[in-house]
Parts: C-alpha cells; sequence; structure tokens
C-alpha cells in the first residue's frame, strides 16, 4: 500500500512549530501520529453533521482532525487542539 501524501494547512503548521518548541514530546507523538495517518487514513474515526468529510484521531488530550483527498491521493491535516477546544471554529 502506498503512503498518501501530507499537507499541512498554514495554521495547523504554525501551531505545530510552536509545540516542537513548548512540548517536544507531544510534538512527536503528533509527527508519528501523521505518519500512521498518512500510511493508513482510513483507520481515524470519521466525523459527522458539519465536519462530515474529516476525520479525526486522539494524540493523549488532543485531537488531531484531517481530510482525504482520494484524487490527489494525500491527507489534509487541519487542525490539532485539546479535545474542548478542537470542535470550535470548524
Amino acid at each position: 500500500m502506498n503512503s498518501y501524501s501530507q499537507n499541512i494547512e498554514d495554521e495547523l503548521l504554525s501551531r505545530l512549530r510552536k509545540l516542537a518548541r513548548r512540548d517536544k514530546a507531544l510534538y512527536t507523538a503528533v509527527q508519528k501520529k501523521m505518519v500512521q495517518i498518512a500510511e493508513n487514513p482510513y483507520s481515524g474515526k470519521p466525523l459527522k453533521g458539519v465536519l462530515k468529510g474529516k476525520r479525526r484521531v486522539h494524540v493523549g488530550h488532543f485531537v488531531l482532525i484531517y481530510e482525504i483527498d482520494e484524487n490527489e491521493h494525500k491527507v489534509i491535516f487541519q487542525e490539532f487542539a485539546h479535545h474542548d477546544e478542537a470542535y470550535k471554529g470548524m
């Protein structure tokens, strides 16, 4: 099975750079999870309602939200936030 390419939205990329400075262990866990998702993007839980078409995985108390673009064979990472905040503004 071929890995999907990864695309990280600009706002999330900025947030991950800050996370790398503040909490290296969590940053490393997120990076590993992103690689796992690229290898098996359908492993995440599908979301419902206004977030239909997106998926999520937990990384500790945090949630990583992404979409799968089958036409481009890529995963688009969109949000990473504490579970209590992750779905606000999406």
